[in-house]
């Protein structure tokens, strides 16, 4: 008997309910090469390095990718977030920008 076990990760996207004013303080927006902090709007953040924001001081936990060409191109970028910086979770734009939305206007109508 073999007694090797072989794993086979795989990237999976995972819904779970949150609090979406508190993944705004600590998420990263990244574009190309950079990106900001979306609890005090600072620019130009190395997201592959810089685990606090430079400017407020807050420790980022997540990253979303502002809206990539392609697929392939997206799934590259999160290939990069995972081996430079497994502490983030990554988080689907679309999803984001879908509870912002909803958070205000709830806060608008009450």
């Amino acid at each position: 008997m073999n007694d090797i076990k072989r794993t086979e990760n795989a990237m999976i996207r995972v819904w779970k309910e949150m609090d979406i004013n508190e993944i705004k303080k600590h998420m990263l927006s990244a574009g190309e090469l950079s990106a900001n902090c979306d609890n005090c709007q600072q620019l130009g953040i190395d997201f592959m390095k810089e685990p606090i924001c430079p400017n407020c001081g807050t420790g980022f936990k997540y990253i979303t990718f502002r809206k990539k060409d392609s697929k392939r191109e997206e799934l590259f970028a999160i290939g990069r977030i995972n081996k430079n910086r497994p502490d983030l979770i990554i988080l689907d734009y679309e999803d984001i920008k879908r509870a912002c939305g909803k958070s205000k206007a709830q806060d608008i109508f009450g």
